[in-house]
C-alpha cells in the first residue's frame, strides 16, 4: 500500500514542477530579492523534500513501522515554527545579510520539510488520516502567511546590511506572498487528496477482506454439512 500512496505522488509532484518551471521565469524575469527566496524555498519545501523523502521510503523495508503522532505532531510544529521564524523581520534580516544566512535558512527549512513528508508518507493503512490532517493543517498555516504578505498595507520587513543596503518593496512582498498561496493549495491539498483516497481503498480493501473471510466459514460448514 505505501508503495501505492509514493506512486500517486507522481502527478502531483509533475504538477509542481510545471508550476515552478512559472516561477523560475518569474525568479529570472519578475521577482524582487524577497520573491527570490520565495520562490527558493517554495522549491525545496514542496518539491524537492516530498521527492526526497519518496525516495528514502522507496529504499527501506515494506514492514517499516508508520510514523507515530507524536513524531509527526513534532515535524509539524518544527517545520512551522522554523518557517514563521525565517519569515519573522529578525529572521529575514538574517537571511539577506549575506549568503551565509541565506544557505542556512533554506538548508534548516529544506531539512524540517523533509523530516515532515517523511513522517507523512509514513502513515499507511488505517493511519493514514493522520498525513491528510497533517497536509491540512500545514498548508492552512502556511496559506494564512502568504495572505498576510498579500494583503498586509505596508511593507513588514525594512533592513538594510552594513555594505550593501538592501530594502523590500511592497510590491515584491505582495507578490512574493501571492506565489506562496497558488503553490501551497497545489501541493498540500492534492497531496491530502491523494491520500484521502488511498484511505478509503482501504477501508474498502479492509471490508472485502472482513466479507470473504466471514463468507469461507459458512462455505466450509455448508460444504460439510
Amino acid at each position: 500500500m505505501q508503495a501505492n500512496v509514493l506512486k500517486s505522488y507522481a502527478f502531483m509532484e509533475l504538477t509542481a514542477l510545471a508550476i515552478l518551471a512559472l516561477l523560475a521565469f518569474c525568479y529570472a524575469e519578475i521577482a524582487g530579492i524577497f520573491s527570490r527566496h520565495m520562490i527558493i524555498h517554495i522549491a525545496l519545501m514542496t518539491v524537492a523534500a516530498p521527492a526526497l523523502a519518496s525516495l528514502l521510503l522507496k529504499r527501506r523495508h515494506s514492514s517499516t513501522q508508520p510514523s507515530s503522532v507524536s513524531t509527526l505532531f513534532a515535524a509539524i510544529a518544527i517545520q512551522t515554527t522554523l518557517l514563521f521564524a525565517w519569515h519573522s523581520p529578525p529572521g529575514i534580516g538574517l537571511a539577506m545579510d549575506g549568503h551565509a544566512g541565506a544557505l542556512f535558512m533554506q538548508a534548516t527549512l529544506l531539512l524540517s520539510a523533509l523530516w515532515f513528508w517523511l513522517a507523512v508518507f509514513n502513515q499507511t493503512g488505517k493511519h493514514l488520516w493522520r498525513g491528510v490532517f497533517a497536509l491540512l493543517l500545514t498548508g492552512k498555516l502556511f496559506c494564512l502567511m502568504a495572505i498576510l504578505l498579500v494583503f498586509a498595507p505596508r511593507v513588514l520587513y525594512g533592513m538594510s546590511a552594513a555594505n550593501m543596503p538592501m530594502t523590500i518593496e511592497l510590491a515584491d512582498q505582495q507578490f512574493a506572498g501571492l506565489l506562496m498561496v497558488t503553490v501551497c493549495p497545489l501541493t498540500y491539498v492534492l497531496a491530502a487528496v491523494v491520500l484521502i483516497c488511498r484511505w478509503f481503498q482501504t477501508l474498502c480493501d479492509s471490508q472485502s477482506d472482513a466479507a470473504l473471510s466471514a463468507a469461507c466459514p459458512e462455505s466450509s460448514s455448508c460444504q460439510n454439512r
